[in-house]
């Protein structure tokens, strides 16, 4: 298992993380699943274990039954919780509600701290310097060690990070992001905000075969149509062949070859385990593999991008041309 550091000023994680699986309610021996797979990932290396699954705490409650006294040697990253009702008395991400949920997943947990806590959505209905004064005072009473938000509009997250500089507060040193081969919007404005504040990347990662036959409606992507989505495909396709993998593998190998992405958190279903997920850490894709997939897979330019001069790949865009012909 290769590590990273989460930022400038973040904890030294695996590039590969383990997400708690949402429990199945047919399944009669579900929580003894979970603790399989978590032992699994403990041997593998893995030190970064994500919880938040569903929102009702149960990936948490189980994640403390697999863990047990091996709960100090690890990363457990879990959200605060979603708004309690629908009423202007309990917003989110006001002082209460955080005091709340961090006292409810620490009660969840048995642990007396939480180690990656991420923010997931925005107020409207409470000041931000609230929410953050908040943060910072969980941080100083050692319930929470770091702190992160998830898929904040940059300008947003960009605001945050200057009032608690200003004030002195606890900062965010990472940023989870729905990020990967197939949803590269990140690119635009988020993760140059990350990088140019110092900050960490934490993908949340569902990537895609992408397989010709779905069509492009069931595998979105932000290519512009059909036929680059079978582009897409096919090169996946091609490159998984030479590397005895899966497609799925190699856009997760492509994901860890991103210089910003500290750790990965993929969105696993009853195709893709664990195990096939660790394999993804010991590809090694090639230059021209990488460039290959940049092009078949780049988002279309908006404004003021497309007006930018536009670096041009024309060895990359002729071996996509012939690998699609």
């Amino acid at each position: 298992m290769h590590y990273a550091r989460l930022g400038l000023g973040g904890p030294t994680l695996s590039r590969l993380a383990c997400a708690v699986p949402r429990p199945d309610p047919a399944c009669p021996d579900a929580a003894q699943q979970t603790a399989r797979g978590i032992a699994q990932a403990l041997d593998a290396g893995i030190n970064l274990f994500d919880a938040t699954s569903c929102m009702d705490g149960m990936a948490e409650s189980l994640l403390a039954k697999a863990l047990g006294k091996r709960r100090a040697e690890v990363l457990v990253s879990s959200r605060l919780g979603a708004r309690r009702n629908g009423t202007h008395s309990h917003p989110g991400l006001s002082r209460n509600d955080i005091v709340w949920s961090i006292e409810q997943s620490l009660k969840r947990l048995g642990s007396d701290w939480l180690d990656l806590c991420v923010v997931p959505h925005e107020d409207p209905y409470t000041p931000l310097e609230e929410t953050l004064q908040a943060l910072d005072d969980m941080v100083r009473s050692g319930k929470v060690r770091y702190l992160g938000f998830a898929n904040w509009p940059a300008w947003k997250a960009a605001k945050a990070l200057e009032l608690q500089q200003r004030h002195g507060w606890a900062p965010f040193c990472f940023g989870e992001l729905h990020y990967a081969l197939n949803t590269r919007s990140p690119e635009r404005e988020a993760i140059p905000m990350l990088q140019s504040y110092g900050l960490g990347l934490i993908a949340k990662a569902k990537p895609s075969g992408l397989k010709p036959s779905q069509g492009h409606a069931s595998c979105p992507t932000l290519t512009d149509s059909p036929r680059s989505n079978h582009r897409l495909a096919e090169l996946l396709r091609d490159i998984a062949d030479g590397h005895q993998a899966s497609a799925t593998q190699i856009a997760l190998a492509w994901l860890l070859a991103r210089d910003a992405v500290s750790s990965i958190v993929p969105a696993f279903n009853s195709t893709m385990r664990h195990t096939e997920a660790l394999h993804a850490t010991t590809l090694q894709l090639s230059a021209t593999e990488l460039l290959l997939l940049d092009a078949a897979s780049a988002p279309t330019p908006l404004l003021p991008d497309w007006f930018a001069p536009q670096e041009q790949m024309p060895a990359a865009q002729g071996e996509l041309a012939r690998s699609c012909a």
